[in-house]
Formats: C-alpha cells, structure tokens, sequence
C-alpha cells in the first residue's frame, strides 16, 4: 500500500450542517465505537480508522482501503425518521483531511471557537482508536500531530484567553478587581438568566460561597439548589452586603433596590474591603451614584457587552493567527508523508536495479568466474556505482514529485520501473 495522504479522508456531520435529531442518532459511546472500528477493519473498509464523537459533531477519520464499502457501512445510519443522513455529511480528503483534524482539536470549528474540551475529547477518542488497534502508520503520527498542533496553538496565540461570554465577562471583570477568587464569597440578588450564567460562570473559578435571594423565598431557595449555594431570606440583604465580595443583580424591580448610603454602611462594615457590584438589571438597580463611594466598584449590562465584543474581536484575530499555523503545520505533515512514500518507492527502484544487475552478471559467469577474488569485488563496485549513477536523476526526479504533489510524474516513474500497489 502507498503511504500519501491520497486514501486520507475525514467523514462526518457537526452542528455546522446537522441538526440534533440527527447528531443524535450518531452517537458513539465507547463500547459502540470499539464495535464499529473493528467492523470497518474486519469488512476491509479501511487500514486505520479514528472516530471523534461528541454533542456538536461525529466524524471519522480512515486511510480507505475500500472508499464504496465504507461509504455504505456510514449510510446504514438513519435519521429520526428513517431518512439518510447523506446530505448532512461533509468529506474532506488529503491536506484537507489533516487540516480540517487540526482545526478541530484546535477549537477552531467549534460552537464556541476556542472552547478548551474539545481537545480532552480528540485525546479521549485517540485513546478509544489506540486500545482498538485502528492506528496504524498514517493515523497515529496524524493524531499526535494533531494535539501538538492544538497546544502550540494555545500557547501562541490568544485563541482561548479573550472573553466570549457574558458569565466569562463577568468572572474577567472580578479578577480585575480582586486578582483571584480564591475565598470570595458572592450574593446574587434576583433570579434572572445573566445573572444566573454569571454565577455558574463565577462557581468553576474558586468562588467560596453563593448565596441567592429573591422576593420571592422560593425561586431563591430553587435556584441556590440547582449551583449548591445558600438561600437567604429578602429582609437580610443588608447583612449579606456586609459578607459579600461580590454582588449581581438582575431582578425586575423598576427602582434601585441598593443605594450608595448602604454600601457606605456595609463597606464600613467590612473595614473596607472592596465589594464588586454588577448591576444587570434594565431599569438599573443600584444606585449609579455607587460609582463614586470608594472600595465599590459598579459595572452595568453594556460594560458587561463591551467586554464580551472585546472578547469577540481578540477572538477572531486570534482564530486568524491559529488558521495560519494550522496551514502551515497540514502542509508540513503531508510534505512528510510524500517524503515517506517518496522513500519507500526510491527503495522499491533500487532494489528492481539491483535485480537487473546481479541477473546481468549472472549471464555473465564465466567473465566474472574467471576473475581473481579482488577483480570480482571491483567489478561488483563498478556494476553498483554504474546503476546509481543511472538512477541519480531518476531518484531526484521522484522526490521532486512527491513534494509537489506531482502524481502524474510519480505515476511515470512507477510504470518506467513497472512498480504496482
């Protein structure tokens, strides 16, 4: 078999063209994944197989022994409805196989560009393909490729440390205030969603404490269930002001519910130490004059928004920089495997040559026969250095080929030296 990236390709359906309902359906936990794996190699569909299932996309990756075989194996699966789910699918073959595995474990095509789980995922089902003996040659070196790739990717470029999101906003806006989380305790006042995504979004960066209060005793008690936090009653919100590092506020209340004479209070309270307010309710809830008592620190929804659409655009030209790198890094692995195809087929001429001289000097064993030990060794150099000599410019023309991707040259030279798969 040739070792080019010719027989490389990349199947699958991802949010971008699939609905759900039909994702679904492709679902591939680990036994089912091991079991499909094995029967694409046992039908000969294909040498190597890698398949990364996750809820935004499903796709293998196969050096194709057999492409028609393969094709149906994937078209057995059916939508909700029986449908197929052939015009959900998307092919990529070659370069484009590698760079679109690349983008993948770079984030580059996910949902949310630059997300850190994918890459745990692409990791996972490595780990799947390996314990199911499907990585072979061309899968193997391309996977581990691939997560080096993702790292150096984060490591140099901004892809994942720009702010996307109102809950990633908020936790930013935090750490500019108090550097770390780390034993910070916060009161959400009001159940609305913003304020709900910060404080899950303020929960996974080492926040000590939430607590939620509401007028309504219930929706608290219901909402502090669902993050682990504590429900503390409407009539104690001065008291927790006093506690509490940080404060969101996202209630309907059409007048402010804090004024700048309670934080005075609860910041004398608290010997001063700095309380973080984010004010997400419209009409707004807190006092805008907040702003001006020292140690408070006010922010609304819209510097919320400028931060994510900061976010959006370092994320974006972050993206471009990772884009690049992961062109540069597809064509260096295809120029690899052209240089390994390459050698392989100079080592298959070479040996061809080297049959039709040694069956040359065999028709001619009485002339080598009646030579001394020491004329038959310079007559063998001298066979050995006229055959490279021969090839020289054969060998150079072969590797040229392959690293131009120059197929109809390559084929040349395979039919000079009638080389078949």
């Amino acid at each position: 078999m040739r070792a080019d990236a010719d027989r490389l390709v990349a199947v699958g359906l991802s949010h971008h063209t699939a609905p759900v309902e039909i994702r679904e359906r492709l679902a591939f936990d680990e036994p089912k994944t091991l079991a499909f794996l094995q029967r694409l190699r046992d039908e000969k569909a294909v040498d190597e197989a890698l398949l990364i299932s996750t809820c935004n996309r499903v796709e293998l990756y196969a050096v194709q022994s057999d492409p028609e075989r393969m094709r149906a194996t994937l078209l057995e699966y059916r939508g909700p409805h029986g449908e197929s789910i052939e015009p959900y699918l998307y092919w990529h073959h070659g370069r484009d196989a590698v760079r679109h595995l690349f983008r993948v474990a770079c984030a580059l095509d996910s949902l949310v560009v630059g997300e850190p789980q994918i890459l745990g995922q692409v990791k996972e089902a490595v780990r799947v393909a390996e314990s199911a003996g499907s990585l072979g040659r061309m899968l193997f070196p391309l996977a581990q490729r691939g997560l080096s790739v993702a790292k150096r990717v984060r490591t140099e470029t901004e892809i994942g440390r720009s702010t996307i999101g109102i809950g990633s906003a908020g936790v930013d806006l935090a750490l500019q205030i108090f550097g770390d989380l780390v034993g910070k305790r916060c009161l959400l006042i009001g159940t609305g969603e913003m304020g709900r995504q910060i404080a899950r979004a303020l929960l996974t960066s080492g926040l000590a404490e939430l607590a939620v209060t509401s007028r309504t005793f219930q929706h608290a008690v219901d909402l502090a269930q669902d993050h682990g936090g504590t429900a503390v009653p409407y009539d104690r919100l001065d008291d927790w002001l006093v506690r509490a590092d940080i404060v969101l506020v996202a209630t309907g209340a059409a007048l402010p519910i804090i004024t700048a004479e309670q934080v005075r209070r609860a910041l004398r309270a608290r010997r001063y130490q700095p309380i973080f307010f984010v004010d997400l309710s419209v009409p707004r809830n807190v006092e805008t004059s907040v702003a001006d008592v020292g140690d408070a620190y006010l922010f609304n929804v819209d510097d919320l928004t400028r931060v994510v659409e900061k976010g959006k655009c370092e994320r974006a030209t972050a993206a471009e920089a990772a884009d690049r790198l992961v062109a540069e890094e597809a064509e260096r692995f295809v120029a690899g495997l052209a240089e390994l195809d390459a050698g392989r087929e100079i080592g298959r001429i070479t040996q061809a040559a080297d049959a039709v001289r040694l069956a040359e000097l065999g028709r001619s064993r009485r002339l080598v026969e009646s030579l001394d030990a020491e004329g038959r060794e310079q007559l063998d150099a001298l066979t050995r250095a006229l055959v490279k000599k021969l090839l020289d410019h054969q060998i150079r023309e072969l590797r040229d080929a392959a690293r131009t991707g120059d197929n109809t040259r390559l084929e040349w030279l395979r039919r000079l030296w009638d080389l078949e798969d």
